[in-house]
């Protein structure tokens, strides 16, 4: 059981939860050599999740029809 961050309703027991992706933001990973040093050389540049919602079946599938 959880609530759900769009409409608020707390859902049945064993209800599926889907997660939702609203904010991210560009990270830069740097190989660390070592003990705490990092090599600059090898950098990968990836996004990083910030925030996510919690969305309940008929949520989900509201969002899924929207797009």
């Amino acid at each position: 059981m959880f609530r759900c961050d769009k409409c608020g309703r707390i859902t049945d027991p064993r209800e599926k939860l889907t997660k939702k992706t609203v904010l991210t933001r560009e990270r830069v990973y740097q190989q660390v050599i070592g003990k705490g040093y990092y090599e600059k050389v090898n950098t990968t540049v990836g996004n990083e999740i910030v925030k996510e919602i919690n969305l309940c079946e008929k949520c989900a599938l509201e969002e899924a029809n929207e797009k």
